[in-house]
Order: structure tokens, then C-alpha cells, then sequence
């Protein structure tokens, strides 16, 4: 079955394996999400259960499915890419009426199950996927601005999901997103970069940020990105020392949103996290432009 089949076919029947298989990763933690609400109503530490499948053995899974649920109908074992010794088993296995459903990811050897294709969704898959995600908020959208959301995050589902969540936020008393909101609201490809680096920083995920930044390097020069940078801190420190929304936002010329945004992740680092950072970073910039470091030096030391 194809992805977009999986929650309406859920209502239908649950089958006792699923193999979730493709390269997006978003969709693959999509289905397991949902696999997840469906079959489990109840004691999750106990009714679900992750393996790495690699080291996973014969008894343990044996046990596993063995295992009665407690107050809900089904147990779940997600099982990350099992050996060789475990897909022998689970392919020569009779569930017959077992509670315990198995789901299995990154692996193509596992055929005892249902297929659930989790590729790269093509455009029209995406555009359903869009308005059904808006319809649960009775909010319905312009084709243009639809076509715009897709397009200005390259049909990348994690980014669409997070737009998304932005827009429905921002949208929640409308009824219809138009053209001007998704332009104000979308950001393009090297916003959306700076974004998700930015984010990293305010998680504390250093492991995020340096791929991000890895990826960022290979379409802008690390002075670029280290300007972005700046431009960012600058931001979250006029933010911090401000106690006007609104006020604050006509000055910056940046939505209300993103300002409210702003202000949860300065309430959970501190205002000194920011303070300390764009001193930082204008400390750096000054060595920059001395010569006494490289961008892409002054960028790891920023974080690091």
C-alpha cells in the first residue's frame, strides 16, 4: 500500500506485520506515529516496544510477541533493521490471532508482511496531503499559494510538515490561506536553512547543527552563513530586551509570529544564552574581519 492509503486502510483491518519501506524519512516516523495511535490505546512504555534489529535475538522477539497487551488490544515491536536470523523467522512465522503486531523498518528482505511504501511522495500525493492536514482545521487553501508551499520547499515533506504547523497556527481563525499569507509565512530555501540552523541552536543540537551547517556550505559561502548568523542573534537580543510584541515586530519587520516563537525559546534558554551569544558573535566577526580567523572556524567557535 501506498503511504497515503495507511490511516484510512488502518480503520479497515490492522494486519499483524507491516514492512515500512522508502527513503523518506518523514514518512517512515509518520507511519510509525500513526501505527502507534492506532494500535496502542494505552500503557505505551509497556504495549510498544523499539529493537535495533541488528543485535536483536530469536528468544528476546520470541518473548516479545508472546507478550499479552495490558488494557489495550495490541502490543507493537518496531523492530530497526533486523538481522538475517531475525527475517527468517519473522517470514516463516503464523501469526494466526497474535495481539502483537511487528513493524519492521529498513528492510527489503521482509515479505511476511504488509507493504507500506514509503517513497518520496509525488506532487499530486503532496497536495493531498496539504489539504487534508489544513481540512482538520476547517481551512482550505488557494491553488497558487498551494503550489507556492510546495514548490518553496522543494517537496521536502519534513519541511512542508513544519511550514505547515507554522501556517495553521498563524491561520487558525480563517478560512482560507491565500497567496500573501504563505509568501509572508513560507520561508524560501536559504530562510528556511538558516531556520532550521538557527533552531538547532536554540535545541541545543549541536549533532543537527552540523549537519545542517554541512549542508548549507555546499550553496552559500560560510561568510554568508556566518552573516546570517549575526543578523539572527541581533534579532533574539532586540527581542529580549523588549517587552512590546507588537511593537517589537513593526521595528524588525518580522511577523508577529515569529516573534511569539521567539520568545519560547528565549523563556526556556534565558535571556543570557542570547546576550552571551551575540557577544560572542560580534567578538568573532571583529577577528573575522582582522584576519585572525576564517568564517568557517568562527562558525564552529560560535557553537562549539
Amino acid at each position: 500500500m501506498k503511504f497515503m492509503e495507511l490511516t484510512k486502510l488502518l480503520r479497515e483491518e490492522i494486519k499483524p506485520a507491516y514492512n515500512l519501506k522508502g527513503e523518506d524519512i518523514f514518512l517512515i516516523q509518520t507511519a510509525i506515529k500513526n501505527l502507534k495511535s492506532t494500535l496502542i490505546s494505552d500503557f505505551e512504555e509497556f504495549n510498544f516496544m523499539k529493537f535495533n534489529g541488528e543485535k536483536l535475538k530469536i528468544d528476546e522477539l520470541k518473548a516479545q510477541i508472546d507478550t499479552l497487551p495490558i488494557n489495550s488490544e495490541h502490543r507493537m515491536l518496531l523492530i530497526d533493521t533486523p538481522n538475517s536470523e531475525i527475517i527468517k523467522y519473522l517470514n516463516s512465522y503464523r501469526y494466526e490471532d497474535n495481539t502483537c503486531v511487528i513493524v519492521c523498518i529498513h528492510s527489503d528482505k521482509f515479505t511476511n508482511a504488509e507493504i507500506v511504501d514509503c517513497s518520496s511522495l509525488d506532487r499530486k500525493d503532496i497536495s493531498k496531503y496539504i489539504l487534508n492536514y489544513l481540512n482538520k482545521f476547517d481551512i482550505s487553501i488557494h491553488e497558487r499559494a498551494l503550489d507556492y508551499l510546495i514548490d518553496s520547499t522543494n517537496k521536502d515533506m519534513s519541511k512542508i510538515h513544519n511550514e505547515l504547523l507554522k501556517i495553521s497556527a498563524y491561520a487558525s481563525d480563517l478560512d482560507v490561506i491565500d497567496m500573501d499569507i504563505v509568501t509572508n509565512l513560507v520561508a524560501n530555501s536559504s530562510e528556511y536553512a538558516t531556520f532550521m540552523l538557527t533552531s538547532a541552536i536554540d535545541e541545543k543540537d549541536l549533532t543537527k547543527f552540523q549537519t545542517i551547517l554541512s549542508d548549507m556550505s555546499k550553496s552559500s559561502t560560510m561568510s554568508e552563513i556566518f552573516s546570517y548568523m549575526g543578523k539572527y542573534f541581533r534579532r533574539m537580543q532586540y527581542i529580549a530586551l523588549s517587552k512590546d510584541d507588537e511593537n517589537i515586530a513593526k521595528i524588525l519587520n518580522i511577523k508577529l509570529y515569529a516573534v511569539k516563537i521567539s520568545r519560547q525559546y528565549i523563556k526556556k534558554n534565558g535571556i543570557n544564552f542570547y546576550l552571551n551569544l551575540y557577544q560572542k558573535y560580534t567578538n568573532l566577526d571583529y577577528d573575522i574581519k582582522s584576519g585572525k580567523i576564517s568564517p568557517t572556524n568562527a562558525m564552529y567557535k560560535l557553537v562549539f
